[in-house]
């Protein structure tokens, strides 16, 4: 090749280079052992597949509440946040010192249960039979659902002995016997569970039918219901504590780049359910329930409402 010919070539290639670098999307998904890592993984793995000229990056956060000041930040393109944190997160309260309002809303995700995990053999068989135990939650926002949940059988904060504690202590921690029980993520489907199930008996609590109607209050909680046999020697349904879970963006986000990962979620949705069944849940009819019920906590991602409105969810 002749040296002038190179040079030509290589002009080229440099001038072209940055049309060739992909765009890259960080998802704060959840802490390590939790679900909303496991989704926030698949989602990651869907988007670089059909997002054009795109790499998705999962990125495990400690809870919610980090997620949510991740992309407030711009340091996360999206984030998995659970709709009470993104409630009180956007207006500063509950445990927010101040107000993460420089997001946006995508869509709808799954609804998560977490409750109470226990080994067989504690004895522990309800809520209430927790009382001056050691139990534990991953996260203040955990804590607050944990809380709900027990005092639906009378049992107030001042009446167990509560740690913050990640999905993988509480786990070590039941293992070795320093807690009798942990508020663990459960729904759809935590791997880590299953697999810590399948080593020793546990037992995992759900709610009675009246204190599952009366967990219901939106926009914070909602009861989940868990199939018989999602986890080894779980012999029966189960109604959990719950919530709903919403897809946030960075508020700055490109409004084109949005609407690509809007409609390569819906129009790829059965494939991320194959890849985990929380991605079954990220539907048109869930945010448009979200849109009827006045759930959503913020404005709409100029990306994807542009996607919703051409979709009719959106008027």
């Amino acid at each position: 090749m002749k040296k002038s010919t190179a040079v030509a070539l290589l002009v080229v290639l440099l001038a072209s280079a940055p049309a060739l670098s992909a765009t890259r999307i960080s998802v704060a998904t959840g802490p390590w052992g939790g679900v909303f890592f496991l989704v926030g993984t698949s989602l990651a793995h869907l988007l670089s597949k059909h997002v054009h000229n795109a790499t998705a990056v999962a990125e495990p956060v400690t809870g919610s509440a980090h997620g949510l000041e991740l992309v407030d930040k711009g340091e996360a393109t999206l984030a998995l946040v659970s709709l009470s944190a993104a409630h009180f997160g956007v207006r500063g309260q509950r445990e927010f010192t101040r107000k993460h309002d420089n997001v946006a809303f995508v869509m709808a995700a799954m609804d998560t249960g977490q409750s109470l995990v226990t080994l067989r053999d504690s004895g522990i068989k309800m809520f209430a039979d927790v009382k001056d135990l050691r139990v534990a939650a991953n996260t203040e926002s955990s804590k607050a659902q944990l809380l709900a949940a027990l005092k639906l059988y009378g049992v107030r904060e001042k009446d167990v002995r509560l740690r913050i504690m990640s999905f993988a202590e509480q786990l070590d921690a039941l293992r070795d016997g320093t807690l009798e029980a942990g508020f663990i993520a459960i729904s759809p489907y935590n791997r880590d569970v299953a697999t810590f199930a399948a080593a020793q008996p546990i037992r995992i609590l759900g709610f009675d039918a009246a204190q599952a109607k009366a967990f219901a209050e939106p926009p914070f909680w909602t009861p989940v219901g868990i199939r018989a046999g999602t986890y080894p020697g779980q012999e029966r349904d189960l109604i959990v504590p719950g919530a709903h879970t919403t897809l946030l963006a960075y508020k700055q986000a490109d409004p084109a780049l949005i609407y690509q990962i809007t409609k390569a979620i819906i129009d790829h949705g059965k494939e991320f359910g194959d890849l985990h069944p929380g991605g079954r849940e990220f539907t048109a009819a869930k945010t448009r329930y979200f849109v009827d019920h006045h759930l959503v906590p913020v404005a709409f991602h100029p990306g994807a409402e542009r996607y919703w409105r051409e979709t009719g969810v959106l008027k």
